[in-house]
């Protein structure tokens, strides 16, 4: 048992690497498609690998937050992921039921987010509670938006662009948090920075490339129902 816990770990450790590199590259040539596109894929499966390893690991250590934290990551990634398949919602295009699959087993999980903040905060974890409570509102907010694509509420013509950004920057935050974390004891800084850093440090460009590719496309002439 002892010795699969280390493969997986070890598997965990390699893909954690090659995703924050892969993803800063991705973000460095954003830009230039034939570079970001190969790219782009190797970190969503290097994600997927560190998504299933942490789960078991998660499992076999009993941390039910860091269980929650790889889901909340993984979510964003996979939603960025199928945004690019579903470009056609403003005409013919429905959801697939795995996409409905995944907003309604991962909504859970963002609300028992909010519930265990609620938990930790009530018990004086302040730290805690914070945190999850954080990652909690920004895991339905994402559920909100995603429905709202779902439900051909579109507003600017390139949303699935837009998704795709906001959810690979966001699964891209909770990388860098799990590892400024797990290397806690070599960067000096209060527990609520090494968690909440990332977020502060990486939300302002979201919201840059977001507004930048909104003005870009234009809107819809009319809201599409």
């Amino acid at each position: 048992m002892y010795m699969i816990f280390k493969i997986i770990l070890i598997l965990h450790i390699i893909a954690g690497s090659l995703a924050l590199l892969s993803g800063l590259f991705a973000i460095i040539f954003r830009n230039k498609i034939k570079i970001h596109k190969p790219i782009g894929k190797v970190y969503f499966w290097a994600m997927t690998i560190i998504f299933v390893s942490a789960i078991y690991m998660s499992i076999a250590h009993t941390n039910v937050f860091l269980f929650c934290v790889a889901f909340f990551t993984y979510y964003a990634c996979l939603t960025a992921y199928r945004s690019l398949k579903l470009k056609k919602l403003h005409l013919d295009q429905k959801p697939t039921k795995f996409d409905w699959a995944i907003e309604i087993f991962f909504g859970f999980i963002h609300i028992s987010f909010i519930a265990v903040a609620l938990y930790f905060l009530f018990t004086g974890n302040t730290t805690l509670g914070i945190i999850s409570l954080v990652f909690g509102i920004l895991g339905v907010r994402g559920n909100y938006f995603t429905l709202q694509r779902f439900r051909k509420k579109l507003v600017y013509k390139n949303y699935w662009l837009l998704a795709h950004i906001g959810g690979m920057l966001g699964s891209y935050i909770g990388a860098i948090t799990a590892f400024t974390v797990n290397n806690e004891r070599w960067i000096q800084a209060p527990g609520i920075v090494l968690w909440l850093g990332p977020t502060v440090f990486l939300v302002p460009l979201i919201i840059y490339e977001i507004r930048k590719h909104e003005k870009k496309a234009g809107k819809f002439k009319e809201a599409t129902t």
